[in-house]
């Protein structure tokens, strides 16, 4: 499976992770673990409903969720556009 990260998604990571650092781990195993294993239990991956239904997210940290769309041009792919708290989707 690949990945893309969005530049949004990169410029939001890195503000977060100066406000908390320990983010940084957190984000890089989640993402790795989506990567090899999307399914994995600690993800919680789950499709989004109503006007967000094309969307998917998966947990990083307590109440960050990471969102992401699969590619329409590449097979496997999921880009990866934004960081937001449980409560903001």
């Amino acid at each position: 499976m690949d990945i893309e990260l969005t530049n949004f998604f990169k410029k939001k990571a890195q503000k977060l992770i100066k406000k908390d650092p320990s983010l940084n781990s957190a984000l890089k195993k989640q993402i790795n673990l989506f990567r090899s294993n999307p399914f994995y239990p600690s993800l919680h991956l789950h499709k989004l409903q109503g006007k967000r239904s094309e969307q998917y997210a998966i947990k990083i940290k307590s109440d960050l969720r990471a969102l992401s769309i699969k590619s329409m041009d590449k097979k496997d792919t999921y880009i990866f556009f934004d960081l937001v708290t449980h409560d903001e989707y």
